[in-house]
């Protein structure tokens, strides 16, 4: 079955969900047969017709990630190539490799000076300092503090605090007794272990020490956002976390998210992305403080997020704007989703069960405008696909019972 259009042919570096959802956006709009790679073949992308998945043991070498993508110019020498990372590895890949890649494919990404002055948590900090972005207030541990006793004792903020490590890329890397994404700690005795605990385990980079910012779930909040070759943000699309993932291992990640419209955080991402010229896709990961009734960022990612089809359920396809600027040269148009809907990752009787008090009324009346869920699309729903989702389902309600702390 073809690849993409006669015009065009989407490669997604990641077999996930959020390659998935990607995949989606791009049928929707265009019709189109997206090529999917990565290390191994996920539940998430198999069994589609919308998607076909190459996988490949040897993508853990960043040479052999470029070597497939070149062998698949080779193929399609006739169409041009649209190149979207879904995880963080596979962006900072293409990323370092840009200058072979972007001969034979688009490469909507910003370069790598940009990329680590955004990426890198204790630079990110800085520059949203500079261009006056909301943010919770930080300092910053180095390395060369290790065995430091006075560490934690004159903070500018008080407990509890949140530590995190600067650099996620190497972090994530590493394995050690302990390890969390990130900590919250409630003393300087406590931070002072933690930071020994990460870089006794090999981490050699910044710690982030932040303010703890109060609440539940009601108090997260994600974005996404498109910004087009002239480095002008055209898209933007702002969710309420409805449900976090309580799974161990997938924390970080969103069950049930509810669109809304955030005008003060949409003026301080167009304001921060305009100011150093940004293209392509960014997704943010934000906090309400209620403090000061502030929307605060957290970080920013050179992607779209894994929970990134909720902006479809508000009406704004990412992807569709993407391909219209990169590919076909046209306006994308400019579109902030205002629409409140509710997207899901779980079936939806069991995401109504675990609606967070203050946001119930709020979410039920968006469920009853629209419901998404990214991996139910009825052009992509054969027999032996259908059974893929259904069990993925599952997985996720018997995770949801058994972890959530409702």
């Amino acid at each position: 079955m073809k690849l993409g259009n006669d015009d065009f042919v989407p490669v997604i570096l990641g077999t996930g969900v959020g390659a998935y959802n990607i995949a989606r956006s791009l049928h929707e709009a265009y019709q189109v047969r997206s090529l999917v790679l990565g290390r191994a073949a996920l539940h998430e992308t198999a069994k589609s017709s919308i998607i076909e998945v190459r996988a490949s043991r040897d993508f853990d070498a960043p040479e052999a990630i470029v070597a497939t993508l070149l062998g698949i110019a080779d193929e399609h020498r006739d169409r041009q190539l649209l190149l979207i990372p879904t995880i963080e590895y596979y962006t900072n890949v293409v990323i370092d490799h840009r200058d072979v890649l972007e001969e034979r494919y688009i490469v909507p990404l910003v370069d790598r000076q940009l990329a680590d002055k955004l990426i890198d948590k204790t630079a990110f900090y800085r520059t949203c300092e500079e261009f006056g972005i909301p943010h919770p207030r930080t300092t910053v541990v180095t390395s060369s503090q290790q065995g430091d006793q006075s560490i934690g004792e004159d903070l500018p903020f008080s407990y509890p605090v949140i530590a995190k490590p600067s650099n996620t890329d190497i972090y994530q890397r590493l394995s050690f007794a302990g390890k969390q994404k990130i900590y919250r700690v409630d003393n300087a005795a406590q931070l002072r272990d933690v930071v020994e605990r990460v870089f006794g385990g090999g981490y050699d980079d910044d710690m982030i020490v932040q303010e703890f910012i109060p609440g539940d779930e009601t108090v997260m909040r994600v974005a996404n956002t498109y910004s087009d070759v002239q480095g002008k943000m055209r898209l933007a699309s702002v969710g309420q976390i409805v449900m976090a993932d309580q799974h161990p291992d997938r924390v970080g990640n969103y069950d049930a998210i509810l669109t809304i419209d955030d005008p003060q955080l949409t003026e301080s991402m167009r304001s921060l992305l305009d100011a150093v010229g940004y293209t392509g896709t960014a997704n943010f990961d934000v906090m309400r403080d209620h403090r000061d009734d502030t929307s605060k960022v957290l970080e920013l990612n050179l992607r779209q997020g894994a929970a990134c089809y909720y902006t479809m359920a508000a009406g704004g396809n990412i992807a569709r704007a993407l391909v219209e600027d990169r590919v076909y040269g046209r306006d994308p148009g400019d579109q902030v989703t205002t629409v409140e809907a509710l997207w899901i990752n779980l079936p939806r009787l069991v995401s109504r069960l675990f609606i967070p008090r203050p946001l119930r009324k709020r979410v039920r009346a968006a469920a009853r405008r629209r419901t998404a869920h990214t991996l139910w699309y009825r052009p992509d729903m054969g027999v032996s696909r259908l059974l893929m989702v259904l069990r993925i389902d599952l997985r996720h309600t018997l995770s949801t019972f058994k972890y959530s702390r409702s």
